[in-house]
């Protein structure tokens, strides 16, 4: 429950509280000649008021410090004797209020002789009723915090498990990019610079780009473009890849690095190299409804099973990032391997701003 809903939850009920009590008082407080008049309203809201901060003050004393320390650690005896030791402590404040209602406001009270121990029972008798009432609110409170600390909990993990996740993408495509350009670079080839480029920005997207929740669509579409250029280096002009996309890219956003896991799988376990088979990646946006397609030849000279840890992976970050949004058909056949993703989109929102505030730029 909302904080501000909370506190205006218990500022009603104090309220209540108080006007029962001032409307039983107005009819039961006697006042001698005043007895019935807007000055004995006045005193007998004064006097309630006064009642209504005393029983407040017991109320959460006893509600947020006694029953989370010894009620519910079920230390009863405690706990008893903790209730015992507020309510005598309670007591001389609650005879000094009845002194001072005697001598300032001309009062009959209860029509007999006030002792402490009478005013101890009558306290007793008054806030039976707000301890029960602060012991189960006491258990209330416990429960939505432990809920809460559950909730974080959950929170830290799936965050811990989607860092884990995200620091295994790459890492064996990554090795053999760099084991390409250094034979580039060795053979003097003119490709290494270029090659090199797109490393830079192929790393510099995974290690800046990806530590946001959401990315523009744009920038992850520029990021496959980016491995497949790659791929196409390290084969020396022999990779087939048909890339094709379709729709409005700049205006969505995804969570990044979900979709290079597809791609890395067609790579790694499919025919690269066969002009009547290319590797076909299509991509296309459709309201908010990303369609991702990756279809190719499988490698039946590899021994390594086709859709390995990779798939896992971006499965089980999907169901993290995108619970009840995304559908994932992956349909492995004897010689073709085709994934189709169907991923809901977030829409980006526009900026506010006025003419003293400038435009954050998207880099």
């Amino acid at each position: 429950m909302h904080k501000k809903k909370i506190i205006l939850f218990h500022c009603l009920f104090w309220f209540f509280d108080f006007f029962k009590d001032t409307i039983y008082g107005f009819q039961y407080y006697y006042f001698y000649d005043a007895q019935y008049t807007l000055a004995s309203l006045y005193k007998t809201t004064a006097i309630d008021f006064v009642r209504t901060l005393l029983t407040a003050a017991l109320f959460y004393l006893n509600a947020l410090v006694l029953v989370p320390r010894f009620f519910g650690k079920s230390r009863y005896g405690i706990y008893a004797f903790s209730v015992l030791a507020l309510l005598i402590a309670f007591t001389p404040v609650h005879y000094l209020l009845e002194l001072i209602l005697l001598k300032y406001f001309n009062w009959a009270t209860y029509g007999r002789e006030i002792t402490m121990v009478w005013i101890f029972q009558s306290v007793l008798r008054g806030s039976l009723m707000y301890i029960l009432l602060g012991i189960a609110y006491g258990y209330v409170v416990d429960y939505f915090k432990t809920q809460e600390e559950k909730k974080e909990l959950e929170k830290a993990k799936l965050t811990t498990e989607l860092a884990f996740l995200k620091s295994q993408i790459n890492p064996h495509f990554l090795f053999n990019t760099i084991n390409d350009i250094y034979s580039l670079t060795y053979q003097k080839s003119d490709q290494a610079p270029e090659a090199l480029l797109k490393l830079s920005a192929l790393l510099r997207y995974m290690l800046r780009e990806s530590e946001a929740d959401k990315v523009l669509l744009s920038k992850e579409v520029e990021y496959l473009e980016d491995v497949i250029d790659l791929q196409r280096i390290g084969l020396k002009g022999h990779a087939f890849i048909e890339f094709e996309k379709k729709g409005h890219l700049n205006q969505k956003l995804i969570s990044p690095l979900v979709l290079i896991a597809f791609v890395e799988n067609a790579f790694k376990h499919g025919v690269c190299d066969d002009p009547n088979h290319p590797i076909r990646i299509n991509l296309a946006v459709e309201g908010d409804t990303l369609l991702f397609r990756v279809l190719n030849r499988k490698n039946r000279d590899q021994k390594d099973r086709t859709g390995g840890i990779g798939l896992v992976n971006v499965r089980r970050r999907l169901e993290l990032l995108y619970p009840a949004s995304y559908t994932l058909e992956i349909t492995d056949e004897l010689h073709t391997f085709e994934v189709e993703l169907a991923l809901q989109l977030d829409a980006l929102m526009p900026v506010k701003h006025n003419e003293h505030q400038a435009i954050p730029a998207l880099t």
